[in-house]
């Protein structure tokens, strides 16, 4: 016969184990915090379902039958294996916090993301170091998307997030562009009248900005000058010294001023130029209390940042 008992959880073998530790039910009821009647009642069920008894009751107390003392073996094993799981799940917490890798362009990261959680000497950057509240943990950035346990993703207006699997999503604002030039520019060349006006200027183009849909009014003014831009830069960071030399005119966002006080925003009118923010991260990872914090920390930091308000 096959028998179909089930161990409902620990606390069986952890009521049989007091039981025979202490000789008796009124003493292991004692030991566990309980009233011998229900110890008493638990061991007979728990016997009914085993179909034998496992212990031999007395006046004294009660003793482990044969097959008690079969059944108490391995609930001694698994009280060791249980030892050692609370052991193991108790110095977790000893633990330093897992390294959190944030994945964002360029641009983002090193004028964004890790001037904020790092630190910065700039007397002013776009977000409030302010609101970091709890150390931050290890970090490490990379420009892969999909390679972050938090992701900071650019869209065209109005678009989500391309993004696969239980992922939260929250938007954290609005990064706009504005055309800019150096004070040394300026002071050559004039403030240009019209955004018309730029396609007969010096441009430095900034080749991610190139798949962007968005930007797609600039891309039309570099596409129709009568000449190709003076520099096609691989980046953000790669078109500062051009410009600041004086070399043309490019589109940053209005809080590169900041970094460096000669980045002058042209007064000319321009068309909207935007895209969205969002922060992601798997549901899964969010589990980790420090990357939790510092999903909702980043996600706050963009909120409350007036450079990022629609």
């Amino acid at each position: 016969m096959v028998s179909t008992f089930r161990l409902h959880d620990w606390n069986d073998a952890r009521l049989l184990l007091a039981c025979a530790e202490h000789g008796g039910f009124a003493a292991a009821a004692q030991s566990l915090g309980l009233d011998q009647t229900t110890v008493s009642r638990r061991v007979a069920a728990i016997e009914a379902m085993v179909g034998r008894p496992l212990f031999t009751r007395r006046r004294s107390g009660a003793s482990p039958t044969p097959a008690g003392e079969a059944v108490l073996e391995r609930a001694r094993a698994l009280e060791d294996h249980v030892r050692a799981l609370e052991g193991a799940m108790a110095g977790l917490g000893f633990l330093p916090p897992p390294t959190v890798t944030i994945s964002a362009s360029e641009g983002i990261l090193t004028y964004l993301v890790i001037p904020a959680l790092l630190g910065s000497p700039a007397a002013e950057i776009p977000l409030d170091r302010r609101l970091i509240r709890q150390p931050v943990p290890e970090l490490a950035f990379t420009t892969v998307p999909g390679r972050g346990d938090i992701a900071v993703i650019a869209t065209n207006p109005g678009d989500l997030p391309k993004v696969r699997g239980a992922v939260r999503v929250r938007r954290i604002g609005t990064m706009t562009f504005v055309p800019v030039a150096s004070e040394k520019y300026l002071k050559t060349h004039g403030m240009p009248e019209r955004f018309e006006d730029l396609a007969e200027a010096p441009l430095l183009d900034i080749a991610i900005y190139r798949g962007v849909r968005a930007l797609d009014d600039w891309h039309g003014l570099v596409s129709q000058a009568p000449r190709p831009p003076m520099l096609i830069a691989d980046n953000t960071s790669s078109v500062q010294k051009p410009l600041i030399e004086g070399n043309g005119i490019t589109i940053l966002p209005p809080y590169s001023r900041l970094y460096d006080s000669r980045v002058v925003t042209l007064t000319t009118k321009a068309p909207r130029l935007a895209v969205d923010l969002w922060l992601s991260a798997h549901e899964d990872t969010l589990r980790e209390p420090a990357l939790r914090v510092l999903y909702d920390t980043l996600g706050e930091m963009f909120v409350e940042s007036p450079w990022f308000r629609t």
